[in-house]
């Protein structure tokens, strides 16, 4: 859930890689979770999934490929638990199963979400939740969990589900998570004086493979090389995770691996600072072997003023600071016209927009000329997620958008375009916008302005199906509420 640069870790931020405190229980009652349909048109849903007292925020989403009407979503949950959330629909969205008392990956943290009842997990609080479907149906959650005291170790853990994300592995001796993350040899992964691994992501190719990527920040320098691990038995074992480098350069991050259903080739994305600065470049490696190898990072691109949402020390759009998502590549691939896209955030002409570039697979050095997503200038755009649906090439993007507002509330906009990114439609998901800086996550006696660090597309035939974090029922005195909305919706 910590998205930062090796700076702000020789700043001297404790514990920087949790960015979390643990919550109260809630006590307050539970609503029925609601379905509304978008204010842009009767054809889009739009879900309240979480529909709890306590926030959640970072929304990875997956679709079941053997099953359309199964999707799972994952959060980092507030709740007494401190760990992961989870959500899993069997009919399109429209229903969830309920967040509160078992809403929670099991076998993260020491706790559930009833104070007389121990969790199966041996950590302190979870987060940075990534989720995925592999070819058999079967669902795959990475979460990293985090210790608050010497040595302050970090794990990043995985489980399954085998019936569509309703329940998972139990955690503890009797179903283990598999530990992932053991970059190191020895297995630890610790989280002391700023060295932490940071954001992980997860793709299982459509061979199973699955593949996790995060990055390792080594905390005695500004260097944070690029991890990848792989997984050919169903996520049980990891390979030694292999380093991806871009070797001179510094403060790899925000790394994204997609895969060619054809060939099997893996591409990972990522961005750079370039000795210094805030994710200044963005590059490209690619394994033909599965994951045993890596090519040296190729850059695809840079940019112009990347979006920095980490008050205090970076806060560079207008209105009241929030802690959000910043600018990073995101990347998806087209087996129509054999492309690797990638989307992107960047503040140009004052306004933050979202950015398309792409190459042919067949030549990672020559990337189009950047054109914007569904042009409009009437305020920034943040937060870019880019999907494409496999049979016909259709390119789906999400993104956080203040232009319906006069630049002052956020919003959630889906784009799609059928013609390579030559041409975009768009619609307004949400019904009415939100000021993050006005809501947040429970921090000791008071709020924090998080609305977490990405969000969660997936493409299916008829259209695209999203996940992003918004306000909910207050209860109490703090807003400290943030749910995960669904929202599905045609070109």
């Amino acid at each position: 859930m910590m998205r930062t640069t090796a700076l702000y870790v020789l700043a001297g931020l404790a514990l920087v890689g949790c960015d979390r405190l643990p919550s109260p229980p809630a006590t307050a009652p539970i609503t029925p979770g609601t379905a509304a349909r978008a204010a842009s048109g009767a054809a889009n849903l739009v879900v309240n999934v979480t529909d709890d007292t306590t926030a959640q925020n970072e929304t990875p989403i997956a679709v079941n490929p053997r099953n359309a009407q199964n999707f799972v979503v994952g959060g980092n949950d507030w709740n007494y638990n401190d760990g992961c959330s989870v959500n899993a629909s069997l009919d399109g969205g429209r229903t969830w199963t309920a967040t509160l008392p078992n809403g929670f990956l099991p076998g993260v943290t020491k706790y559930t979400n009833d104070p007389a009842v121990a969790g199966t997990g041996s950590y302190d609080y979870g987060g940075d939740p990534a989720i995925a479907f592999g070819p058999d149906g079967v669902a795959y959650y990475a979460c990293f969990g985090y210790q608050a005291t010497p040595p302050y170790n970090v794990a990043l853990l995985m489980s399954r589900s085998t019936d569509g994300g309703r329940t998972w592995l139990k955690g503890g001796a009797a179903e283990p998570l598999t530990q992932v993350s053991v970059w190191q040899g020895n297995g630890i992964s610790k989280g002391s004086t700023g060295q932490f691994p940071d954001h992980e992501q997860m793709h299982v190719a459509v061979d199973g493979t699955i593949y996790v990527t995060w990055a390792q920040f080594t905390g005695s320098s500004s260097h944070s090389p690029v991890y990848v691990a792989v997984s050919r038995d169903g996520g049980r074992s990891f390979s030694f995770a292999q380093k991806v480098t871009s070797g001179s350069v510094r403060s790899d991050q925000d790394q994204r691996i997609v895969t060619d259903p054809r060939t099997g080739y893996a591409y990972l994305t990522f961005d750079n600072s370039i000795q210094g600065g805030k994710g200044t470049a963005m590059y490209v490696s690619v394994s033909k072997d599965r994951g045993a190898t890596w090519s040296a990072p190729v850059q695809l691109g840079t940019f112009v003023n990347p979006v920095c949402l980490f008050p205090p020390y970076c806060f560079n759009i207008s209105g009241a600071p929030f802690r959000g998502p910043g600018s990073y590549p995101a990347p998806a691939f087209d087996p129509v016209r054999n492309r690797l896209y990638v989307a992107y955030s960047d503040i140009v002409n004052g306004r933050g927009q979202i950015f398309l570039t792409w190459a042919d697979a067949g030549d990672l050095t020559q990337w189009t000329s950047p054109t914007v997503v569904a042009a409009n200038t009437a305020g920034d755009r943040l937060n870019v997620e880019l999907s494409v649906e496999q049979s016909s090439g259709r390119v789906d993007a999400m993104f956080y958008d203040r232009g319906y507002t006069g630049n002052t509330l956020v919003d959630v906009t889906y784009a799609s375009s059928a013609d390579g990114g030559v041409s975009w439609s768009s619609t307004r998901m949400t019904k009415k916008g939100f000021d993050p800086a006005q809501y947040g996550v429970p921090s000791g006696s008071g709020v924090r302005p998080f609305i977490g660090d990405y969000t969660g597309i997936v493409s299916l035939p008829g259209g695209a199906a999203m996940a992003w974090t918004g306000p909910g029922k207050t209860y109490g005195a703090l807003p400290t509420n943030y749910e995960i909305y669904f929202g599905s919706a045609t070109p």
